[in-house]
């Protein structure tokens, strides 16, 4: 069962968030070895935003789950005093390092502002997000919108 969480809320602890982004990590290390030897920039941040669609059982139990805490988050002091954002933070450190990395293979364009575009794209992946679970689009569609963008950013590789 859960340990009691911050200041006897009955919740689960910080460590149930860490269990959620440890498997989502997981899983998009599997996606990204599915990718081949080399994935580029475009297959890692693929791997990442596809990942985070809420697709499967697993993967829709991840998305309401982690969407629960982040609405707990905003009512809740002391689990607003956790460091709830660094998951996000660092997928957006991650897709802004792999956009910086096509910006440099020449396979984005020269100006590209791989920060707001990591930005966007995370943003965009977790509304598309919120628009499977509410049936409101297909995981298909959803992952369609996805690749049409990240088309748009390597065009090279399209």
């Amino acid at each position: 069962m859960f340990a009691r969480g911050p200041a006897g809320s009955g919740r689960a602890p910080a460590p149930g968030r860490t269990r959620l982004t440890t498997g989502l990590g997981a899983r998009v290390a599997d996606r990204v070895r599915a990718a081949g030897d080399a994935p580029g920039p475009r297959e890692m941040i693929e791997a990442v935003l596809l990942e985070a669609l809420p697709t499967d059982e697993e993967s829709r139990t991840f998305h309401l789950v982690y969407t629960a805490y982040a609405v707990l988050a905003v009512t809740d002091e002391a689990l607003a005093a956790q460091p709830f954002i660094d998951g996000p933070d660092a997928a957006e450190d991650m897709v802004a390092g792999q956009l910086e990395r096509g910006r440099e293979a020449g396979l984005t364009a020269p100006g590209t502002d791989v920060r707001t575009e990591a930005i966007s794209l995370l943003a965009l992946s977790a509304g598309l997000g919120t628009s499977v679970l509410v049936g409101q689009r297909t995981p298909e569609a959803a992952a369609a919108v996805l690749r049409h963008h990240l088309d748009r950013l390597f065009p090279a590789c399209g």
